[in-house]
């Protein structure tokens, strides 16, 4: 999970560097985004961005289309047909679907319970805490190397806790969704009304027209996600977290705008879950925070390495 999660928050960056031809000068426009939807009747679309731009469009069976602007297609990419989608599958369910959920928010919840009793086994009772910090380096294969191995595990342990906290909290939470917002929703009912413009009288009958609707609708917001199938569009103000929004446009089988939700105007606790998602993987924060979470997700990766190693070792000698 740890070297998935960490590889997967550079998912656009390595896109681009194992294709080449995703690599587009300007992010593909509103407009031809809408006509090449227009040629799908099922899935879902993410519209471009700066950071991601091309058009994308993932399928029933969760095959990924990219699109230029010119409508041609850039890539397909077939569902586990390369290792970026393993790692997608891998991090978000074992790849083992709803299963692989369930054995994920487990271990969250008892990796949480770990790294607690750990930070409490190592709060020091006597002396500074800069010498409960030290590490001392000696060659790990060696005896001497035990002690290397347990200085560099508290330490990595104690400097990074806050983030490895975030992380794991986050992607618990993120495995338990829908009872995580209702526990919020339930402790933070409070709402604040936001005014919105009438809802749009104009019929769409295709997809550039729906999206012209948006700042209509929702006038400080931008289209991020495309539902194909039954025709709704998902939203993202700017002040939002959350990279796709969690705004909505529903639309009636004539065309016309049936309902429109604003994230702003829901209760506290749902938009407080709705910052789960972002937290968990560095989509706020710029570069700084990205940096912080990726050396908890290197830090989720040495520690259990040094931990067992170090138990292994002190029981070998033992055993002596």
């Amino acid at each position: 999970m740890a070297i998935s999660g960490s590889l997967l928050l550079y998912k656009n960056e390595l896109l681009m560097l194992l294709y080449p031809q995703l690599a587009l000068a300007e992010p593909v426009s509103v407009s031809a985004a809408g006509t090449i939807a227009d040629g799908f009747s099922s899935g879902y679309a993410l519209m471009p961005t700066a950071d991601r731009p091309w058009f994308e469009v993932v399928d029933a069976e969760k095959n990924h289309y990219y699109y230029d602007a010119n409508g041609t297609l850039l890539l397909e990419r077939h569902y586990l047909g390369d290792t970026l989608s393993w790692l997608v599958e891998l991090h978000h369910h074992l790849a083992l679907n709803e299963l692989g959920k369930d054995i994920l928010g487990i271990l969250g919840l008892l990796s949480i319970a770990l790294i607690t009793t750990g930070i409490v086994r190592w709060w020091p009772r006597r002396g500074s805490f800069s010498r409960a910090l030290s590490v001392r380096w000696f060659n790990l294969f060696s005896k001497r190397g035990m002690q290397t191995l347990w200085q560099l595990h508290r330490f990595i342990g104690v400097t990074l806790f806050v983030p490895i906290v975030i992380v794991i909290i986050t992607g618990t939470a993120i495995m338990y969704a829908a009872p995580v917002k209702s526990v919020l929703v339930s402790l933070f009912p409070q709402t604040q009304q936001q005014p919105l413009p009438p809802l749009p009288d104009k019929q769409a009958s295709n997809w550039s027209q729906r999206l012209a609707l948006v700042e209509q609708a929702l006038p400080t917001a931008e289209a991020r996600l495309l539902y194909l199938e039954e025709p709704q569009i998902r939203a993202k103000h700017q002040t939002e977290w959350h990279p796709n929004g969690r705004n909505y446009l529903q639309f009636t089988p004539s065309g016309t705008v049936a309902k429109v939700i604003d994230e702003r105007s829901t209760a506290l606790g749902n938009r407080v879950s709705n910052m789960i998602y972002p937290t968990h993987v560095a989509a706020i924060g710029g570069s700084l925070y990205l940096t912080v979470i990726l050396l908890s997700g290197l830090a989720l990766i040495v520690l259990p390495i040094s931990g067992v190693w170090f138990y292994v070792k002190r029981r070998g000698q033992r055993l002596k």
